[in-house]
């Protein structure tokens, strides 16, 4: 039980840092924040290998860790919801039918993290909206305009790892 937990931790470890270091590879920035990249990918290898909570756990290590690199905070509560709670809910892939369903986790794990980063824009970052559009209309659409691909990245990347059948199943012999 020791040496699987021991297992465990080091994936978790390994995964975020892979993580951190495709958040760093940007293959598309948007001008007031966010980008495309493959962040997501381990995180939700993660999540699919171990299940939920250590999709989570490690979908908050690779927020803070993202803080730590590149921070940009006007107030506590948008620290977390750009940060550690959007990874977070990218980690809850790994619960129930979508930890079998891969590409249900992605659609679900990337729609949580747009959620969040959309509620983070309507209610921090309104005075970017042009004049006359509803912040929630602009947050949507901003936000929409690099998660959306990002996301179909990420789903098809999944989709050609599942061909791996061992990637995504815990091995502790």
């Amino acid at each position: 039980m020791r040496d699987k937990n021991l297992r465990i931790m080091v994936e978790v470890s390994l995964l975020v840092a892979a993580a951190v270091l495709l958040s760093l590879l940007k293959l598309f920035r948007m001008p007031q924040g966010g980008s495309v990249s493959l962040e997501m990918v381990p995180i939700f290898i993660l999540a699919f290998r171990h299940g939920g909570k250590m999709g989570m756990l490690g979908g908050a290590l690779l927020g803070f860790a993202k803080l730590l690199i590149s921070p940009f905070v006007i107030h506590p509560v948008q620290l977390l919801l750009d940060y550690p709670v959007p990874y977070m809910a990218v980690g809850a892939a790994g619960f129930g039918l979508m930890r079998q369903k891969r590409l249900l986790g992605v659609a679900a794990g990337s729609l949580l993290r747009y959620l969040i980063h959309v509620a983070a824009g309507v209610v921090f970052f309104a005075e970017y909206a042009p004049e006359g559009t509803p912040v929630l209309l602009y947050s949507l659409g901003y936000n929409a305009s690099y998660l959306v691909p990002e996301a179909v990245l990420v789903g098809v990347i999944i989709l050609l790892l599942s061909k791996r059948s061992d990637l995504f199943v815990p091995d502790y012999r």
